[in-house]
């Protein structure tokens, strides 16, 4: 089981444990089967371009190649930024307190990216957050699942069916102004347009 989230409001602390939902829970799936002539279920493989090596599900992840031939393991490979600084592995937020900031205003949340919805069981709410998102307010919080490159935003909310965790990426989007006026309609260019009935 994972670490729960665990969030601080006015120095009270609420303990929640997460649970992750998707289409497949939500809607069920059906997945279509490849079977050999004795009825068992078909791997998928695929051949490099020289055809000399046969690759399986999750050889991939194993490491990476360099020129010369030598491997490189997956966990020796940094990320850098557009400026070529490389970042730090930021770690996981699970099972350490982050403070909460809000109310906020609904359209933050809908102005995020979101990768990911849990439901939340409480092992420990305070009442003050209890009746905060009883009102329908919504606060965010830092979360990362596990450690990784990029910190995501956590919004925790409550409706009639409980408590959730809608995890996302704020979005940053910028605006064109309108600056300059838009070109008057000038009337004498009539002349200049298209006959169809001509073609």
């Amino acid at each position: 089981m994972a670490k729960p989230i665990i969030i601080r409001k006015d120095e009270k602390d609420s303990i929640f444990q997460l649970k992750k939902i998707d289409r497949k829970k939500l809607y069920g799936f059906r997945k279509r089967l490849a079977v050999d002539e004795n009825n068992d279920e078909c791997k998928r493989a695929s051949l490099t371009e020289d055809g000399q090596v046969l690759i399986k599900s999750g050889m991939t992840s194993q490491g990476w190649f360099i020129e010369g031939g030598k491997q490189i393991e997956s966990s020796e490979i940094g990320v850098i930024d557009e400026d070529n600084n490389e970042l730090e592995l930021i770690p996981s937020t699970l099972g350490v307190n982050q403070n909460l900031e809000g109310p906020l205003n609904p359209k933050e949340l809908l102005d995020m990216t979101v990768t990911t919805v849990y439901s939340l069981l409480p092992n420990q709410i305070s009442k003050d957050l209890e009746s905060s998102l009883d009102k329908g307010e919504i606060w965010k919080f830092s979360f990362n699942f596990r450690a990784d490159y990029r910190m995501e935003t956590g919004v925790i909310l409550k409706n009639d069916a409980g408590y959730f965790a809608i995890i996302g990426i704020p979005n940053q989007i910028n605006l064109l102004s309108h600056n300059a006026s838009l070109p008057e309609d000038d009337d004498d260019d009539d002349e200049d347009e298209l006959d169809f009935e001509m073609f």
